[in-house]
């Protein structure tokens, strides 16, 4: 789970790192001034849309490890409930058994 955030991270870092490389690249090419600004702005927009498909994959691999975490919680609690229940039955079984015995001892202490 903290493997895929991480890799995440990575993945973003990376994309970042070029796309600013690529940016100071193109901002000291040997072109006009109209053309460089033009090819930035396509840059740009080429750019806004791969990091946006990667933040969007990120969000979804973020949301499905909170989805599975959210699962396996839930299923410990159910499971944790039920192991408490039969305790408690056991342990009422335990006390009437108590009483029973108890009883029965004052029983024999009063009839001796």
């Amino acid at each position: 789970m903290a493997d895929e955030v991480m890799n995440g991270n990575t993945a973003v870092a990376l994309i970042a790192g070029s796309l600013l490389g690529a940016g100071v690249a193109l901002l000291l090419a040997p072109r006009s001034g109209r053309k460089t600004h033009r090819k930035i702005r396509r840059f740009t927009k080429k750019t806004g849309n791969k990091v946006g498909a990667v933040q969007a994959e990120l969000q979804h691999s973020i949301d499905h490890i909170i989805g599975d975490v959210e699962e396996k919680l839930q299923e410990g609690l159910v499971r944790g409930m039920d192991w408490t229940d039969s305790k408690i039955v056991d342990f009422h079984r335990a006390l009437e058994g108590a009483r029973k015995s108890i009883a029965e001892d004052i029983e024999k202490i009063q009839s001796d």
